[in-house]
């Protein structure tokens, strides 16, 4: 889990700074929002994202696996190309999922989003466990929502 959140983080980071810098990106407002909460509000915040990150996990891993199916089964394509295709669609879904998180930016949700998902998936493809991609997605979050309270921290004190 550990493993795949810090390989999120930095494809993330990466891709995030590319688009940032290129198109312009726009900011969760839930996120943003956590400057605002004090520290029992934070925490209530971190623990209700455990069920909703396991839900996006389902929510890709499902279509992932019937995608999956299609295309081996129905389409006859070798199981590399299915899984490719299943990798890649279910990012793209994935992404599209958080349009209304990102003012509708289609650019970021499909590149960064959908790059971060790429990793996750990656997760669930390489141990065929669903809580290590969960688990992944929770680390890789917190550690996200942990950078944006620390930073509105530093703009208080600075």
């Amino acid at each position: 889990m550990l493993g795949f959140a810090v390989l999120n983080l930095l494809v993330s980071t990466l891709v995030g700074w590319l688009i940032m810098t290129l198109f312009g990106a726009e900011a969760n407002a839930a996120v943003v929002g956590l400057a605002g909460l004090g520290a029992s509000e934070r925490g209530l915040f971190f623990l209700r994202t455990v069920p909703q990150l396991f839900g996006e996990e389902v929510l890709t891993v499902l279509p992932f696996l019937a995608i999956l199916s299609l295309a081996h089964d129905r389409l006859n394509l070798s199981r590399g190309r299915s899984l490719l295709l299943a990798w890649l669609l279910s990012s793209i879904l994935f992404g599209l999922v958080h349009l209304p998180s990102y003012n509708w930016n289609l650019l970021q949700c499909l590149l960064i989003i959908g790059s971060a998902r790429l990793v996750l998936s990656l997760a669930y493809i390489k141990t065929k466990n669903i809580w290590v991609s969960t688990g992944a997605h929770i680390i890789n979050d917190w550690a996200i929502f942990s950078v944006v309270i620390l930073g509105s921290a530093a703009k208080v004190v600075g």
